[in-house]
Formats: C-alpha cells, structure tokens, sequence
C-alpha cells in the first residue's frame, strides 16, 4: 500500500473543518438561549426579574422577605428555551436558600404561580414554611397541585378575584393513584395483568404516604373548627378531578384561611413580568427580536 502526504492533509483539513462548524453551532445555539432567558432591566416597578429558573428578589410589604415561584405553562407549541414549565427540586432547593437566608421573624411573601410538579420538592418548601410565623400566600392567577401544598403551609393565603387553587391527589403514572386502589376492587383480580396490580399495590402505599404528608404539612391556620386532616384527606382523595379549579369563595367553604379580596397591583406586575422575561424580548410568539425593547410598566 502506498502512502499517499496529500490524502493525509485532506483528511486533516476536513477534520479541522467540522470542528469548526461545530464550535461555531454550538457558540450560536448558547448566544441564541442566553438572549433567549438573559436578564432585562426594569421589569417591573419596584422590584428585580432575574433569571436564576423564577426566582425574583424584593420586598412586598415593609419589611418582608419575597419570593416568586413562577411558572411559565402557557408558552406557545415548540418554544424552545430554558424556562420552567413546574417545580423540581433543583428550584426547590433554591427556595430553601431564600427561606434560610432571613430571621426566623422576618415574614415571609411568597407568590405561587404554577400547575404544580414534584411532590418532592414542593414538600422541602412547605415544611420549611409550615412553623414559620408570619406567612402569606398569594396566589393572583393559579397555584395548582404542588403549588395548593405550599399555599396550605402558609399561615394566610391571598387569592386574585377571579384565582384558584386545586386537588393535591397523587398522580400515579397518568392516573390518580387511587383509581389504581378502586380497579382492583371493582375487577376481579385474576382478570387484571400482573403489572397492574403490582402498580395497584404500591399506589397504595403511596397514597397512604401522601394523605400523611399532606396533612403534616397543612398550617393550622387552616384547621378551623374542624379535623386537621379533614382538608387535605379531601383533596387528596381523588374526588374531585386533578385539573379542578377551587375558587376562592370553595376554598373558604373547605377551610383555607383565605383572607383579602384581591392580591395587590404589586403581585400581578411581578408575575408578568416574570412572564415576559421567560417569553424572552420576541414577545408571546416566543422569536427572539434583538431591536425589541422592554418598556417599563406603571
């Protein structure tokens, strides 16, 4: 075989050429997701939008320590950017770190926007809050699932005209897991595959663990007059569908201390905000503009 210098630096020109394309991809597809979830000033009045995955810093009323968990769930089909559709625990611990970093006195604000995620991390969060004094939720739009857990381990809850809570029952699989419970004793057990029922048995075991929690986690606030667990074992129960809207005069009936008739101006400034931020400077269609500009609201 003969050894031919020219094909070698052929094939090292063509090496060193895809490497470069590739670099050169990789640096535009980063530039196009940072301008994408960078950061803008003046996003709201009063108070400072980050990006650090729904995190916005600033003080509510006084003296207050506020937090956000905001989340982006209604961004167009195929928006690609690195938002955050739920909580995980990743933000979870982030929230943690807020909580730690104030006084055991200092009052708590926290502004719940979100269709709800990990029961993981929404219970870190709520039993940081449960036996904290002086903690308000507000909820200007929708606390869903995870987010009703941690609005019920504040001490008040604050809701918008027009807001809503929602079922806290643990979805197993694609399903409530106690519709895994009620299949085996509706069917026979020699006409349910095997898989099933061992999914069955330990939805069970779940569902036990979850009604507990829940309940552990609920602020006393909301206890009323009646059993402590009577709210979340309602909640958890699988009555009512997952995607129920609880309004607020429901809530009221169902025992959460929900005080106020409205969340203030403050509250919803923040949460758009927090959504045109996530949507990034190309507006609701998700395209990124380089010439848009973020104009400053009342």
């Amino acid at each position: 075989m003969i050894f031919d210098p020219k094909l070698l630096v052929a094939g090292l020109c063509l090496l060193a050429i895809a490497f470069m394309l590739a670099l050169i991809r990789r640096q535009v597809r980063q530039r196009r997701l940072g301008a994408v979830v960078a950061p803008r000033p003046q996003a709201a009045a009063g108070f400072r939008a980050t990006a650090d995955y729904g995190q916005t810093g600033g003080k509510l009323e006084g003296s207050a320590k506020t937090i956000a968990i905001i989340h982006d769930f209604g961004h167009p089909y195929n928006h690609h950017t690195e938002e955050r559709e739920y909580l995980c625990e990743r933000e979870a611990f982030e929230v943690l770190a807020q909580i730690r970093s104030v006084g055991k006195d200092t009052p708590i604000d926290i502004i719940l926007h979100t269709p709800g995620g990990s029961a993981f991390a929404c219970e870190l969060i709520a039993a940081a809050l449960k036996d904290r004094p002086n903690t308000t939720a507000y909820v200007p739009y929708c606390a869903m699932s995870a987010g009703t857990i941690i609005a019920l381990s504040t001490e008040k809850v604050v809701m918008g005209r027009h807001a809503c809570l929602g079922p806290i029952d643990l979805q197993f699989g694609y399903f409530p897991a106690e519709t895994f419970t009620r299949l085996l004793k509706d069917k026979p057990i020699q006409n349910v595959e095997d898989v099933t029922v061992l999914l069955s048995y330990l939805a069970e075991k779940e569902l036990k663990t979850s009604k507990q929690n829940a309940c552990g986690l609920l602020n006393k606030k909301h206890f009323g007059n009646d059993d402590a667990c009577q709210l979340t074992n309602f909640l958890v129960s699988g009555e009512l569908p997952h995607g129920e809207q609880i309004g607020r005069a429901r809530a009221k009936e169902l025992g959460v201390n929900v005080v106020g008739e409205d969340c203030p101006d403050a509250v919803y400034r923040m949460v758009e905000a927090r959504l045109e931020l996530l949507r990034g400077p190309g507006g609701s269609d998700g395209r990124f503009d380089p010439n848009a500009k973020l104009k400053a609201k009342p």
